[in-house]
């Protein structure tokens, strides 16, 4: 028996992690596991001594397709890195989203938010033949 074939998507961009005052800063590819949505967006903040969790923040939200026969894929972080001089993450997503996280009050300034997928365009009927 043969399985149908199924949806997929490359694999997520490889971002390294970035560490600043002694913590690592990454893209959380469990933060279902820590009470997070699936879908991904999130940024995890871990102690580089101990690799002890210490955060994670939800950067953007990954809105499902809710259409059917449609998967909605995880959105991954494409680029990540430490604003010279600062306390703040610059983080671009897959889809072209750039986003500013303060680490210090751990909030996200939405830089440039990409425009969602195009709703699902309407089936219209085949011609019938005249």
């Amino acid at each position: 028996m043969s399985n149908p074939p199924q949806a997929s998507r490359p694999a997520p961009p490889k971002v390294p992690p970035v560490f600043h005052k002694g913590v690592r800063y990454e893209q959380d590819l469990e933060s279902t596991q820590h009470g997070g949505d699936p879908f991904g967006g999130y940024l995890m903040a871990i102690d580089a001594q101990t690799g002890a969790r210490l955060w994670m923040l939800k950067i953007y939200q990954v809105t499902p397709q809710n259409v059917p026969g449609l998967p909605t894929f995880d959105r991954f972080f494409k680029r990540m890195s430490l604003v010279s001089d600062t306390d703040e993450l610059s983080i671009e997503d897959e889809a072209g989203g750039r986003y500013l996280v303060d680490l210090v009050k751990r909030s996200v300034t939405v830089v440039y938010q990409a425009p969602a997928a195009p709703p699902a365009a309407e089936e219209s009927p085949m011609p019938t033949p005249e």
